[in-house]
C-alpha cells in the first residue's frame, strides 16, 4: 500500500499494489488478514489522527526514527531505505498472500468510491480525465470532498506525478503546484484538480501560469460549496454554516486573465473540453458542473 504522497512508488498497475494507506475504513479488512505491517519510511502525519486499532506489531523503515504517539511503531530500524529493506527481507519468510485477490479487493475497493448519479459525479470527472491525460500529465490534487476519488481513483506508475499536500491538506495547494511543476518540466501537461473554494484561495495565479504559457490545465469540481466541511458539519448534526459559496463564473474569470476556458455538465461536454485543453499550449480551465451528492458515500467508504 501507499500513502497519498507516495502514489506511485509502487505503480497502480503493479500486481503487487493493494491500495492506499489512510488510517481509514477502506483498507482494514486487507491489514486485518496481515501478520506484520512495516512503514516505509513512514511518516504518521500523512494519516488520519484517529487511534491505531491494528494489534499486528508494525516496524518502521527509513532515515530518521518517527515519533511512536500516534502510530506505536514495536521496533524502528534507522537506516537508508534500500539496505533496510534488504535486511528485513533477509528475515522474513515466504510471503503466502494471493496477490490476485488482493487485486479483486482493490478493485471492489475502488467501485466503493463511484456511487451512482443522474448528474455528472465527481468520480466520473476523475476517470475520463484520467483516461485522456494520466499517461502522459503530471497531476496536483487540492484538499477537499474531491480528493477522495481523486487519489483513490487516478493511476500512478512512478513517484511525484501525483502531487499533493497531505497531512496538513492545505487548500489552494493545486494550482501554485502545478505551476511549479511546469515550470520544471513543461514537457507535457499539469493536471490540477481543485474544488473551487481550494481555487478561490489563489485564482489569481492563473495568471503566473498564462504569463509563463504553461500547459497547466485546470479542473475545478464546482458545487458552489466547501463540500468537505459541509458533510462533516452535517454529520455532527450542525447547521450548515458558513459553507456556501454561491455561482462563480470561472470561465469567465479565467478568459479574463487570458487562458483558455470551457464548461461541462455532462461527460461528452468534459471529454470534449479535455481534448481541446490537451491541444491547447498554454492554460486553461475546465469549469465542470458535478454533483456534490456522493460525496457522503465516498468518505464514509474510505474513512467510516
Amino acid at each position: 500500500m501507499v500513502t497519498y504522497k507516495a502514489k506511485g512508488v509502487v505503480p497502480d498497475a503493479d500486481r503487487h499494489f493493494a491500495g492506499v494507506f489512510t488510517n481509514g475504513a477502506i483498507e482494514a479488512p486487507l491489514l486485518e488478514e496481515s501478520d506484520l505491517l512495516i512503514g516505509v519510511g513512514l511518516d504518521p502525519v500523512e494519516l488520519i489522527p484517529r487511534p491505531w486499532r491494528y494489534e499486528q506489531p508494525i516496524v518502521n523503515c527509513g532515515r530518521c526514527a518517527m515519533d511512536d504517539r500516534h502510530v506505536p511503531f514495536a521496533a524502528q530500524h534507522v537506516t537508508d531505505v534500500p539496505s533496510g529493506l534488504r535486511r528485513i527481507g533477509a528475515l522474513l519468510p515466504r510471503s503466502t498472500w494471493d496477490l490476485a485477490a488482493v487485486r479483486h479487493r482493490v478493485v471492489a475497493d475502488r467501485g466503493r468510491l463511484c456511487p451512482s448519479s443522474e448528474r455528472l459525479a465527481a468520480h466520473r470527472v476523475v476517470q475520463i480525465t484520467a483516461d485522456a491525460a494520466a499517461p502522459t500529465a503530471r497531476v496536483t490534487v487540492d484538499a477537499g470532498a474531491h480528493m477522495f476519488p481523486s487519489t483513490m481513483l487516478w493511476p500512478v506508475a512512478e513517484p511525484n506525478r501525483m502531487l499533493i499536500s497531505n497531512g496538513l491538506s492545505t487548500m489552494g495547494f493545486a494550482l501554485p503546484a502545478a505551476i511549479g511543476a511546469a515550470l520544471q518540466d513543461n514537457t507535457g501537461p499539469v493536471i490540477a484538480l481543485t474544488g473551487d473554494g481550494g481555487l478561490l484561495m489563489c485564482a489569481a495565479e492563473l495568471l503566473t501560469a498564462v504569463r509563463e504559457r504553461l500547459h497547466v490545465i485546470v479542473v475545478v469540481f464546482s458545487d458552489a460549496s466547501l463540500s468537505l466541511i459541509d458533510i462533516k458539519q452535517r454529520q455532527r448534526a450542525y447547521a450548515s454554516t458558513g459553507v456556501s459559496l454561491g455561482a462563480i463564473a470561472w470561465r469567465s474569470l479565467a478568459e479574463s486573465f487570458g487562458a483558455a476556458a470551457h464548461v461541462a455538465s455532462t461527460e461528452a461536454e468534459l471529454t470534449r473540453a479535455l481534448t481541446r485543453a490537451l491541444g491547447h499550449r498554454g492554460p486553461s480551465l475546465l469549469e465542470v458542473k458535478v454533483d456534490p451528492a456522493g460525496y457522503p458515500e465516498t468518505l464514509r467508504a474510505v474513512r467510516g
